[in-house]
């Protein structure tokens, strides 16, 4: 079965390039532009969520806090996507990997896959 991602970035650009190269790797993707509620995306079901930091509405670190407070979201890895260098983000949230940009995109489904083979094995 192949494994569901949700990619949030505003930006349309990263958002078309990440989408293809996870495709491309076999991943199932769901994308979104902007957040609406911890809800629609608990309902979403994924394997992997990688969120933007610097969304227009909210930072990707208080989606990935709100992510793991849930039941139904907790255990589901987060890859945190930011150019923030001047205050450690780890700091800030539980992502399971945060990715300074720029990064080798072409990395990105390995990264993803670790995420999760790592999520499960910590959580089964």
């Amino acid at each position: 079965m192949r494994k569901h991602v949700v990619v949030i970035v505003d930006n349309p650009s990263n958002l078309e390039t990440i989408t293809e190269l996870l495709e491309h790797s076999g991943y199932v993707v769901s994308v979104l532009m902007s957040f609406s509620s911890t809800k629609e995306l608990a309902f979403l079901r994924p394997d992997c969520f990688i969120i933007n930091e610097w969304l227009p509405e909210i930072c990707g670190h208080a989606i990935c806090l709100m992510l793991k407070a849930q039941a139904q979201t907790k255990n589901t890895p987060v890859i945190l996507l930011s150019d923030m260098f001047d205050e450690p983000l780890e700091n800030r949230c539980d992502a399971d990997r945060i990715l300074k940009t720029p990064f080798q995109l072409y990395n990105l489904p390995q990264i993803v896959s670790l995420v999760i083979r790592n999520s499960k094995l910590v959580h089964n």
